[in-house]
């Protein structure tokens, strides 16, 4: 329903295990993400990627969508309409954080990266 509510279609498993998974999904031109952020030129805001994330690490690892605080992230290549995107998410129980890198689908483009504090503690 996330996914659909903003015009992606559902993503597709590339690979999972118990600790991380690496989804592909297309961002379409149609995606409100891209709505008023620049009018001049369509990108998909760094809130907009934080905001995927959060969906796929409650998704897949159950970890709540706020988080409190981040230790570091990175942006460095700009996602414009229709793109094919991967996304790499890792969570790290010890730590109490979830990292991900959001890139084209070779791996070579990094379009961001992060690593994000969670609030309370979270187990699998």
């Amino acid at each position: 329903m996330y996914l659909t509510k903003h015009g992606i279609a559902p993503e597709t498993i590339i690979e999972k295990n118990a600790d991380s998974v690496l989804l592909e999904f297309s961002v379409p031109e149609a995606c409100d993400f891209f709505e008023g952020h620049f009018p001049e030129i369509k990108l998909l805001p760094a809130v907009a990627q934080i905001d995927l994330m959060a969906h796929f690490s409650k998704k897949y690892f159950g970890v709540p969508i706020g988080f409190s605080g981040t230790k570091r992230t990175k942006f460095g290549a700009p996602i414009f309409p229709n793109a094919t995107v991967r996304m790499n998410i890792k969570f790290n129980s010890e730590k109490n954080s979830v990292t991900y890198k959001l890139s084209d689908t070779s791996g070579e483009k990094i379009y961001s990266t992060g690593t994000f504090a969670l609030i309370g503690k979270y187990d699998k």
